[in-house]
C-alpha cells in the first residue's frame, strides 16, 4: 500500500501559499545543460560573510474613490510606495536609498493631481476601469521604482532584488532577482525532484528559461531547512538573473548567492514567511511601511478633503 501523509505549508493561512503550483500556466521552454550535462546539486563554495544589498518596496491604499463626471464612474485610489534598499555588511545593515511616493491613480485614463494636509499625490491615469486595474497600476509604479533603483546600484556591486525580473528594462543588469512563491518548476519532473532533495546552501544547476518575452537564467536553492512535518520545498527559493548577462556571470552570481544568502535565512519568530523572506528584506518591508507615515492620519486628512470639495 502506498503511503501517504499530510505535510504543513509553513506560511501563516493569511498569507497566499508559497507553493501555488496550480497557477503554472502554459510551459516554458527550459534548457537545462548551459552549466553541466550532470544534474546533482551544487554545494556552495566556501566564502567569507560579504557585503549584500537587497532591494524591495511596499505600497500601500490609502483610500479607495470614485471620480463622477457626466454620469459615468471611475474608479481610483490614494496611494502610497516605497523602495530602498538595505546594505547588510559582515558588522551591520544600514538602510539607503529610501523614497516614498504618493499618487491618486484614477482609471479610464483620466488624471488628477491632489494635495491634502500638506501631502502631494502625483496624478496617474491607469488604462482599465475596475478597482484590480487601478490597483495593479500602483503594484506597478512601485515594481518600476524598485527595478530603476536595483539597476542603479548595480554599477557598483551585487544586488538582490526581493521578487521576480519582469519590470528591469536593461537585460544586462547583473541583479539577481529572489523569488520566494514556487508559481512553476519550470523543470521537468525527474530535474525538478533535485530540488526538495537539496541541502542548505546547495542550489541545482543553472539552467536557461526561454521565455522570449523574459529570457533568463535561475536556479533553484535551500537557505534553511524546514521542520520535518513541513514540506520538503520549504525552505526553497529560486534565484534568477536577465539572460544578457551571459552564463559565465550567472553561474558566478549562482555561487555567490549560495554562499551567501542562508545566513541571511528567516525563523518564523521574526517573520511569517520564514525562512524564504529572508531577514533583510523583512527589516527593509518594516522599515519602508514606517516611512510611509500614520495610515490613519492620511486617512483622516483624505475624508476631510473630500467634504470640503463636496461643501464647495
Amino acid at each position: 500500500m502506498t503511503r501517504t501523509r499530510l505535510l504543513l505549508d509553513p506560511w501563516p493561512a493569511e498569507f497566499e501559499s508559497a507553493l501555488p503550483l496550480e497557477d503554472a500556466g502554459p510551459e516554458v521552454p527550459v534548457d537545462a545543460t548551459v552549466e553541466t550535462r550532470v544534474w546533482e546539486a551544487v554545494p556552495a563554495p566556501p566564502a567569507s560573510p560579504a557585503t549584500l544589498r537587497f532591494v524591495d518596496g511596499v505600497r500601500r491604499v490609502e483610500a479607495r474613490v470614485l471620480l463622477e463626471r457626466e454620469g459615468r464612474l471611475v474608479h481610483g485610489l490614494f496611494g502610497s510606495l516605497a523602495a530602498g534598499c538595505v546594505q547588510c555588511g559582515p558588522e551591520r545593515a544600514v538602510f539607503t536609498e529610501t523614497a516614498v511616493e504618493r499618487y491618486l491613480v484614477l482609471g479610464d485614463g483620466e488624471r488628477r493631481d491632489a494635495r491634502i494636509g500638506g501631502v502631494d499625490f502625483a496624478g496617474f491615469a491607469a488604462a482599465g476601469n475596475s478597482p484590480p486595474e487601478v490597483l495593479a497600476a500602483l503594484q506597478n509604479l512601485m515594481r518600476t521604482r524598485e527595478a530603476a533603483l536595483a539597476e542603479r546600484l548595480a554599477d557598483t556591486g551585487p544586488v538582490f532584488a526581493d521578487g521576480p525580473l519582469t519590470y528591469f528594462s536593461d537585460p544586462r543588469t547583473p541583479v539577481a532577482g529572489i523569488v520566494k512563491r514556487i508559481s512553476a518548476p519550470y523543470l521537468p519532473p525527474e530535474q525538478f525532484a533535485l530540488t526538495a532533495t537539496l541541502a542548505p546552501a546547495a542550489r541545482t544547476p543553472v539552467f536557461l528559461i526561454l521565455d522570449p518575452h523574459n529570457e533568463r537564467y535561475s536556479w533553484y536553492l535551500r537557505v534553511a531547512t524546514g521542520r520535518r512535518i513541513d514540506h520538503p520545498l520549504a525552505g526553497i527559493v529560486r534565484v534568477e538573473v536577465r539572460a544578457g548577462v551571459g552564463v559565465d556571470t550567472a553561474c558566478r552570481v549562482a555561487d555567490f548567492s549560495a554562499a551567501q544568502l542562508p545566513r541571511c535565512a528567516s525563523t518564523p519568530l521574526r517573520d511569517p514567511r520564514a525562512p524564504q523572506n529572508l531577514l533583510p528584506v523583512g527589516a527593509l518591508e518594516e522599515e519602508l511601511r514606517r516611512r510611509l507615515g500614520d495610515p490613519i492620519a492620511l486617512r483622516r486628512a483624505i475624508e476631510r478633503h473630500l467634504a470640503e470639495e463636496a461643501a464647495a
